[in-house]
């Protein structure tokens, strides 16, 4: 019995091990870097010579995204693993007869899809969810440089142009009770500083179609503390960040960063980590 169960541990552990390591992908972020969005049955699955790929043919019944709305489309998709002999965690498949929603774009100069690490789905068994239907329906009317974003892929990775240290050398010398504190720094998009907030204070604000930020606040419900104060208004110096721009579309997009403040009591010395 003991055995048993430790055989059923091992798989357990296995299977989280090796699970497809995906990123989350808001679905109007993904709508709106894709080519073509659409609801379609798959008409046929022919595999390459070679068997190592197969095209899929899709009967388009809906298109969601503005443009041109071809009535089929063909991707080209990575066999099976029993025809490559190759798996990992994040193979998928598609079959004839199944109907997609597909978020197709383009990879390499070519057209594709996937069903894995994407929102691209089978829908015959589960159908959309009703809030992203409510997305789809309103993706068209997006507008990327109205929202504040963070994390999401799908942007560069943006650092700071003002020198930090050079401003907290400047930084008081107090024996502060408290001496860390997480700041989040609201940038626009022309890369010039908004606000500086507390992170144990922070509101987001989010649109109810497309759940990204459209602003952000302090709650302000607890007194700031001196150590704070003086950490916020260090910061508050740093004036100028990089500008975080949509990779796809190059457009300019405000945003948030986070960044800890600390003082050191033995050495009089403040310092930060992004």
């Amino acid at each position: 019995m003991k055995k048993r169960i430790l055989t059923i541990l091992s798989i357990l552990i296995s299977a989280l091990t090796f699970a497809c390591d995906c990123d989350d992908i808001n679905p109007i972020l993904e709508f709106y870097s894709s080519e073509y969005v659409f609801e379609g049955k798959i008409i046929s699955k022919v595999y390459a010579n070679d068997s190592l790929t197969y095209k899929v043919s899709f009967e388009i019944s809906k298109h969601y995204k503005k443009g041109d709305s071809p009535k089929t489309l063909e991707f080209d998709v990575t066999a099976e693993e029993e025809y490559t002999g190759q798996w990992t965690s994040c193979d998928w498949r598609a079959n004839k007869n199944q109907t997609w929603l597909v978020y197709a774009y383009k990879y390499k100069g070519n057209l594709t899809f996937s069903g894995m690490c994407s929102n691209s789905q089978v829908i015959d068994y589960r159908p959309i969810s009703l809030r992203e239907q409510k997305m789809l329906d309103n993706g068209n009317s997006f507008k990327i440089q109205n929202y504040i974003f963070e994390y999401e892929s799908g942007f560069n990775y943006c650092i700071n142009v003002t020198d930090i240290n050079s401003i907290l050398e400047k930084g008081k010398i107090k024996e502060y009770k408290n001496q860390t504190t997480l700041l989040n720094v609201s940038i626009d998009s022309n890369g010039n500083l908004k606000s500086v907030t507390r992170q144990k204070e922070l509101i987001r604000k989010k649109d109810t179609i497309f759940n990204i930020t459209t602003k952000i606040e302090d709650a302000s419900k607890k007194p700031i503390t001196e150590f704070e104060k003086d950490a916020i208004e260090l910061i508050g110096n740093v004036k100028r960040w990089e500008i975080k721009k949509h990779e796809k579309t190059g457009i300019n997009v405000p945003y948030l960063r986070h960044i800890w403040v600390y003082y050191d009591l033995k050495t009089n010395k403040w310092s930060y980590e992004l």
